[in-house]
């Protein structure tokens, strides 16, 4: 029963339920309402038309944290708005979000294809002697320190995000300072991420190099 025998979620003005969402210390009811009850329509459209998933459910966790973050910012940033419900608002700002998730991830696609070839070519010429450098392992040597050693570790190395993450999250800018705290799936998209960014780097490096 979401009302507990005390409060009737449903009945609250949206501002009223943001209130008892950011309460300390956290409002149990509140959340369940509000992530399995209030927001499940919207979620359900998303998931299934923007992020390929089966349902709400799939979303969830990721709503969460986007909802969440900053200390729940955007819910705060609603208050100073009147010219929407919370629903109409959220669903907006939450398909924005996913929106912009795809096209990053199908851009990420691409690139990865290209990248898959430079890291083939990376951890075959690893072991080549220094004044014989093929092209690539030049490029690699004019990286940064941060890249070389996230493409050493990731790439070469051949280790996975989650056995590299005590070596890598000292280079992640986040308040967060020991990995272990955060949710494994975001560890690894983090590090993930970094190790694309660093074979990209990699990729403009050797084309720079191929055409002076």
């Amino acid at each position: 029963m979401y009302n507990g025998g005390r409060v009737n979620y449903s009945k609250l003005s949206d501002k009223e339920l943001i209130g008892k969402l950011t309460a300390r210390p956290v409002d149990e009811e509140a959340h369940d309402y509000f992530f399995n009850r209030r927001c499940t329509h919207f979620l359900d459209y998303i998931a299934t038309n923007v992020a390929g998933e089966e349902g709400a459910d799939d979303i969830l966790g990721e709503f969460y944290e986007f909802v969440s973050q900053n200390d729940w910012d955007i819910l705060h940033k609603f208050r100073n708005q009147n010219n929407a419900s919370l629903n109409t608002y959220l669903s907006t700002c939450t398909l924005r979000h996913f929106l912009k998730k795809k096209k990053k991830d199908e851009r990420e696609s691409t690139l990865s294809i290209e990248c898959e070839d430079i890291a083939d070519q990376l951890e075959l010429f690893a072991a080549d002697e220094e004044d014989n450098l093929p092209p690539v392992w030049q490029a690699f040597m004019k990286l940064s320190e941060r890249d070389r050693m996230l493409l050493k570790i990731l790439v070469i190395d051949g280790k996975s995000a989650l056995e590299a993450a005590d070596t890598i999250w000292q280079y992640v800018r986040t308040k967060e300072k020991d990995w272990r705290n955060l949710p494994v799936q975001r560890v690894q998209n983090t590090i993930s991420m970094m190790k694309h960014r660093a074979l990209f780097m990699l990729m403009e490096e050797l084309r720079r190099q191929m055409t002076s």
